[in-house]
């Protein structure tokens, strides 16, 4: 029987858990004797990863709040430099989540000198441009998503390599109306998707927001159908969810596909709805504190990841004071009705999703990194 390669994974928030499922599987079906430990959540669990903590407690965003936080990441870095030295892993995979794994990545690097992997950029082209120091000398191999990464990276004199997108691999087109009919809902009439984010404080801020703006929506479009898209863990028992509002967790993507149109919050969710073909409105608040620091540090012109990659906004960015309800259902009721600001929006994100790669991105990321393990 061959030997098992060990493998040590970090995933710190809901959509680097199922990046990094489709990668471990990816990895398995080249290799089945890939043994996998570290941190992710349920999709990563249940492609063979043993974690060492809940996903749910890494999601935490904003200056303030990693600060709140600082006692708790410190002890979560030492178990993870435990595990590393007692499970002894041929490589270290980190998925995106920078603060923790550059930090982490240098330590590694110092102390065990294993190989590590990093896949899926931290936004370093975005805000904290020197970070690019750590890549240069404690990553040995980097595994990009977007093709203007690459381009990034080259100019700074780093060799990476563009897989694509793994958002892709598990799209296909399906009719909406077949979509809203596998959710129970009426195929005929029109659907709005609420997805807020899956942080606690993004619910704290978002959601209020959210069911005011579907009020002003519903008094323009009386036939609307409302879905408040959550994942499975996402704790909302202490908060007043509207009666028009249907709540779906076991298939919150399929709602966004689905969607006419969405009200999401400024994510990775924003990229899965450009692959949807959903028009949306990008929106975000968070702590004033944490967004004046924003505010001086972000270098990129937009905060969505359709308007970074379209180079121009595609669809309507509402941040802080501006996502307001009125502003958010002003422009819901413009995309979400048939007409030419409809008509291009769809365009555009197809546009977009067209320049996302060919759908293999885990398989081309899984023979790069068991080629460069082997």
């Amino acid at each position: 029987m061959s030997p098992l390669r060990k493998f040590f994974v970090i995933a710190g928030e809901v959509s680097g858990d199922i990046h990094g499922a489709l990668l471990m599987d990816a990895m398995k079906q080249l290799d089945s004797t890939c043994e996998f430990t570290g941190i992710g959540g349920s999709e990563m669990e249940v492609a063979g990863l043993s974690s060492l903590v809940p996903l749910e407690k890494m999601s935490v965003m904003g200056f303030v709040e990693v600060l709140k936080h600082l006692c708790f990441f410190k002890d979560i870095e030492r178990r993870v430099l435990e595990s590393i030295a007692t499970e002894n892993p041929e490589r270290i995979i980190l998925i995106d989540y920078p603060g923790f794994n550059l930090r982490l990545a240098e330590k590694v690097k110092r102390k065990y000198n294993i190989p590590i992997t990093y896949y899926i950029s931290p936004q370093i082209w975005a805000w904290k441009e020197k970070r690019i120091n750590i890549i240069k000398q404690y990553v040995d191999q980097m595994l990009v998503i977007f093709p203007f990464e690459k381009k990034w990276y080259a100019e700074r004199g780093v060799d990476v390599e563009w897989v694509g997108h793994p958002y892709l691999e598990e799209w296909k087109s399906t009719p909406k109306s077949d979509l809203k009919s596998q959710l129970g809902l009426d195929p005929e009439k029109p659907l709005l998707t609420l997805f807020p984010g899956s942080r606690k404080q993004e619910l704290d801020n978002h959601l209020t927001i959210c069911f005011d703006a579907t009020k002003k929506v519903y008094a323009e479009i009386s036939d609307i159908q409302i879905v408040l898209g959550l994942a499975p863990n996402v704790d909302i028992e202490s908060i007043q969810i509207p009666e028009n509002i249907m709540i779906e967790r076991t298939h919150p993507r399929r709602a966004l596909e689905a969607a006419d149109a969405a009200i999401v919050a400024s994510g990775t969710s924003t990229l899965e709805a450009t692959i949807y073909g959903t028009p949306m409105v990008i929106i975000y608040k968070m702590n004033p504190l944490s967004w004046w620091i924003s505010k001086l540090l972000v270098k990129t012109r937009f905060a969505g990841m359709p308007n970074l990659i379209a180079d121009r906004i595609i669809v309507p960015e509402l941040l802080q004071s501006a996502a307001s309800p009125k502003a958010i259902s002003k422009q819901i009721i413009r995309l979400i009705n048939p007409g030419l600001a409809r008509d291009n929006t769809l365009q555009n994100l197809n546009n977009v999703r067209e320049a996302l790669g060919d759908g293999h991105a885990s398989s081309k990321a899984a023979t790069l990194i068991l080629g460069k393990s082997a």
